[in-house]
């Protein structure tokens, strides 16, 4: 099979992809050589514009609301679907979870308020041990000393990979992580084991079942794999 060939956006000369510079802002005009990218520098740099980061999404996604303990008992539901645009903060401000890293779910956390987490330590109320659990380590069972922010307030979450996240899916989370904890409270080390992806997977089904076996029938719609 032939190699696949580009031209050159300045002298027009054809040559393999493989052979051929891209402009490093746009990612999409080709060269064959520095002194043709410089020389055609003029003419592009009007319609020049930086690649789409893959990180950040061109469209909204949903993403979940978790309540901190003192909202929920003004009677603010636990989780609550929320519309994250490209422009929202958490895109470049969130912090990724260790845990759902490892188990190959990225997921982004994002505390909603400014302020100084350590003058709302004393504060119960501000807590938010649900954001908590997401952001253990895998490796100690505890979330680090970094993540102290995520612990008070009003966090948003979201799927890194930009997938909908539902109250459903965030609350299996939610008890995965709850489930490592209590593992690593029975003293016997790290539960390597439950840290796989196959492990996590299984668990989201039994999960699943268990809710749906409980009556929670809006887990009907919740796919697996998530």
């Amino acid at each position: 099979m032939a190699p696949q060939k580009g031209q050159c956006a300045k002298c027009g000369k054809e040559s393999s992809m493989n052979t051929l510079m891209r402009c490093s802002r746009c990612k999409s005009v080709l060269y064959c050589s520095n002194a043709c990218q410089i020389s055609h520098w003029r003419s592009h740099k009007s319609t020049c514009a930086p690649a789409a980061d893959a990180s950040t999404p061109t469209d909204s996604v949903v993403g979940i609301i978790i309540a901190c303990d003192a909202d929920r008992g003004r009677g603010s539901r636990v989780f609550t679907p929320t519309t994250i645009h490209p422009s929202h903060p958490i895109w470049a401000q969130g912090q990724s979870s260790p845990l759902f890293r490892q188990v190959g779910l990225p997921l982004i956390v994002y505390r909603d308020h400014p302020g100084n987490p350590l003058t709302m330590v004393g504060n119960a109320g501000l807590d938010n041990q649900i954001a908590t659990f997401l952001m253990i380590e895998p490796g100690t069972g505890f979330a680090g000393v970094e993540d102290l922010d995520l612990h008070a307030l009003q966090v948003t979450v979201v799927r890194q990979d930009k997938k909908p996240l539902t109250c459903e899916a965030i609350e299996t989370l939610w008890m995965y992580a709850d489930f490592i904890v209590e593992l690593y409270g029975e003293g016997f080390g790290t539960p390597a084991r439950e840290l796989t992806p196959q492990s996590f997977r299984r668990f989201c089904k039994e999960y699943k079942d268990e809710r749906l076996l409980n009556g929670y029938n809006k887990f009907a719609d919740m796919p697996l794999p998530l």
